[in-house]
């Protein structure tokens, strides 16, 4: 019987990947979508690299691994190649060349199948023999994790549930976790990211980030999309859980996934509670957070906590649209600056910003401070400001932050 209908006869992910290490006479490692271990074989146990038993250990990949194979465009490619590619050696995390090809099943990835390459690499035939079985691979592996798949499921409907605001009260919402089978954790934080450009694939690949992310840090969380916005649930055991640190790492690797495909993101985090019900409001916050990225041209913090008076712009921005007020100082300085390039706004902003100090004010627009004090100086010599005034000031920083984006 020939390799390939062998293959198909049989109907055990290991005895599989028993069969292809001996014929290959190489290590065999298949892993599911989200990275974790499911099977692995070696004709000889010593030809197995350190990458290959850092995973056979952690039953997953190491942290190290994930962030060297999104740093070389891997993760991508897995995700994006029909046919099997090569992986070059990469000795800082122990890994020697190998072929990996997706294993699918019925037009979705399933996982990966690597095959370490030895001193005689595989022949074209070999490669082309590994495609043709990733397919009866991907319908093991869907077999494997079809009762996780229907969890997955229930879970994520539950986490739809709380963000519609089906759950009232602390017990409807404890009562629907003990239905859907979710474990909840004792202190959470809700991130959100938003792309500024509709983009569902996009979206999507950046919830797989978000999730891969979360497995390898062995968290319990939740992501989900939810009205355009993807949502984020970090979870903790402990109050003094780096739960704030976790979301701005992961958001950092989605800022990064973002950035390599020509993209960007608006994200926010909200605060960290420990009742579940409060879900609701750390999503609402962490959108406050992007809804003041909209609102001003300037950076905001990342973290709902650190917004202070940003959290209140789209409520005062609505407020002047409502009265039609409109600044007479920013008008006159608009007339001063030439070409319309709003520098003299953008320093008075960060001038007003660093307590009126030259130095820091020029640090942070990258000009010389005699740029900056002759910019400041044009700006008084029209108003005349008065900068002992603090009523004043911040009447005056309050119209620079809600102008909008310049």
């Amino acid at each position: 019987m020939e390799l390939f209908d062998r293959v198909l006869s049989i109907n055990d992910l290991d005895a599989v990947i028993d069969l292809l290490s001996f014929e290959l006479e190489r290590p065999v490692i298949v892993e599911s979508a989200d990275y974790t271990l499911l099977a692995y074989n070696s004709h000889y146990i010593h030809h197995f690299d350190d990458a290959n038993q850092q995973t056979i250990f952690t039953k997953k990949w190491t942290l190290p691994i994930y962030e060297r194979f999104i740093e070389a465009g891997i993760v991508n490619k897995l995700k994006t190649y029909e046919r099997p590619f090569t992986v070059l050696a990469m000795p800082e995390i122990g890994l020697n060349t190998r072929i990996v090809v997706s294993a699918k099943h019925e037009e979705r990835v399933m996982g990966y199948v690597w095959i370490q390459e030895m001193e005689k690499p595989l022949s074209a035939s070999d490669v082309n023999f590994l495609y043709e079985i990733s397919f009866h691979i991907g319908r093991l592996i869907y077999d494997i994790q079809k009762s996780k798949l229907k969890q997955e499921e229930k879970e994520d409907q539950f986490y739809q549930n709380i963000f519609n605001n089906l759950y009232k009260h602390s017990s409807d919402l404890d009562w629907g976790a003990k239905e859907f089978g979710v474990v909840l954790p004792d202190y959470f934080a809700v991130a959100a990211v938003e792309l500024p450009q509709q983009d569902e694939q996009l979206l999507y690949d950046l919830k797989q980030v978000a999730q891969t992310s979360l497995q390898l840090e062995d968290k319990l969380h939740h992501v989900l999309i939810k009205d355009d916005t993807l949502l984020i649930v970090h979870g903790g055991k402990k109050a003094d859980s780096p739960i704030e640190t976790l979301a701005r790492e992961v958001i950092q690797r989605i800022r990064d996934y973002a950035k390599d495909k020509g993209a960007c993101i608006l994200s926010g985090v909200g605060g960290v509670y420990r009742d579940s019900i409060n879900m609701l409001t750390s999503a609402a916050q962490a959108r406050e957070v992007i809804q003041a990225i909209k609102l001003t041209h300037r950076p905001v913090p990342l973290y709902y906590k650190d917004l202070h008076v940003c959290r209140y712009l789209q409520a005062i921005a609505d407020k002047n649209k409502e009265l039609g007020y409109e600044s007479e100082d920013l008008k006159k300085i608009r007339q001063l600056d030439p070409n319309d390039k709003k520098e003299l706004l953008k320093t008075l902003e960060l001038y007003l910003l660093h307590n009126c100090k030259i130095k820091p004010t020029a640090a942070a627009l990258f000009v010389h401070p005699n740029t900056v004090n002759y910019r400041i100086n044009q700006i008084n010599e029209a108003l005349q400001l008065d900068m002992t005034d603090v009523m004043q000031k911040f009447q005056l920083l309050l119209d620079l932050m809600t102008r909008g984006k310049d």
